[in-house]
């Protein structure tokens, strides 16, 4: 019976295009619609999109005004597509408008979210090591239950998707918006009258070229070491691998003439890449199987994730220990003895870089 769960979960990773087609809220798609994989391997990794319902901005005269201490960000430590977003937060100088609550590290009940007779012990993210909850609340499921009543059973006998970042507004108890990269957009430049921060991390002269590395980097590096790890096939995992490869000489190639990925200036697409890098090392070459290289034998791509690493907005939000904690216990099915590594640690990365 286990073992039917595990091919279950291999088996049921997208969530179905009927509830993806009716959940039209925006007119722009997500990353994971966008960057959506192509490869018709039946063993190849489809992330799952986030609910057009939770994909709102912060406008002065919409439903969501700008407000310093108004809507609460939920994240864990260990998940790179929520520490972009405590990347900018930092970055911005928000942490006094924008309060935070962190997850605990494990993810329980993985395999079993696909089985319709047990999906409901699967509830997302606890808060077992929270810094502040203030519901009470011991599972990310409660939040987004509270934001919509009856968001589960929408899914029917898909997996549910209780997934971090959270945006949460607490005066009107609703989630704005539960999609990293728009959050990040959100933070750079909807918030702006509290930022301490004077910085832009999306300057309109840079889009053309961001919008140009993210779509290298969203499906091919950011989401391409889960498309390694996660392929239930050899052949989706080789196609995987060189096209994560492929990006990632790309790129080598790309920082060996400046400092960041559209030049002088750090964006919101360093900040992506970033995300990925600094967990490279210590989690996704073993764990994930990109194992040509490792990020410190990369010297331009290891120059960078350095650069970025010793900023001090940074370097507070990076816990390389809470981040083995989660691959490593978390993903049964990748690691069934839960046995966390002992290193790497961060150490390579401390001080300056030419």
């Amino acid at each position: 019976m286990r073992l039917l769960t595990f091919v279950q979960w291999w088996a049921a990773t997208a969530v179905s295009e009927e509830r993806v087609a009716t959940s039209r809220s925006m007119s722009t798609v997500s990353d994971a619609e966008k960057f959506a994989s192509k490869d018709a391997d039946p063993g190849a990794m489809k992330r799952q999109a986030v609910s057009r319902e939770f994909r709102e901005r912060l406008s002065p005269h919409g439903e969501f005004p700008p407000e310093a201490g108004r809507y609460r960000l939920y994240v864990s430590k260990a998940c790179p597509w929520a520490h972009r977003t405590l990347m900018t937060r930092a970055l911005k100088g928000l942490e006094g408008a924008i309060p935070v609550t962190f997850t605990g590290y494990r993810l329980d009940n993985l395999a079993e979210s696909f089985d319709p007779a047990r999906s409901h012990l699967y509830r997302g993210w606890d808060f077992t090591e929270a810094s502040e909850e203030p519901h009470g609340f011991e599972y990310l499921d409660q939040v987004y239950e509270l934001a919509m009543p009856g968001y589960r059973d929408s899914f029917g006998t898909s997996r549910p998707m209780f997934s971090v970042p959270v945006l949460f507004d607490e005066k009107t108890q609703r989630i704005v918006n539960a999609e990293s990269g728009d959050i990040i957009r959100i933070f750079n430049e909807d918030m702006n009258e509290f930022a301490t921060n004077d910085v832009d991390l999306a300057p309109a002269e840079l889009r053309e070229a961001m919008d140009e590395v993210d779509a290298l980097v969203y499906p091919h590096v950011n989401d391409g070491v889960y498309r390694c790890g996660f392929a239930r096939t050899q052949q989706a995992y080789d196609t995987a691998y060189e096209q994560h490869w492929n990006a990632m000489d790309a790129l080598e190639a790309r920082l060996a003439s400046s400092p960041f990925l559209c030049g002088d200036t750090l964006t919101l697409s360093d900040i992506r890449l970033f995300a990925t890098l600094i967990r490279y090392d210590a989690v996704y070459y073993s764990h994930f199987k990109t194992s040509r290289n490792k990020l410190i034998e990369l010297p331009n791509l290891f120059r960078f994730t350095k650069r970025i690493y010793n900023m001090p907005a940074v370097k507070s939000t990076c816990d390389i220990e809470f981040i083995k904690k989660h691959y490593f216990g978390s993903h049964g099915m990748l690691n069934p003895l839960g046995i966390v590594p002992k290193g790497p640690s961060l150490a390579d990365y401390d001080g300056g870089c030419a």
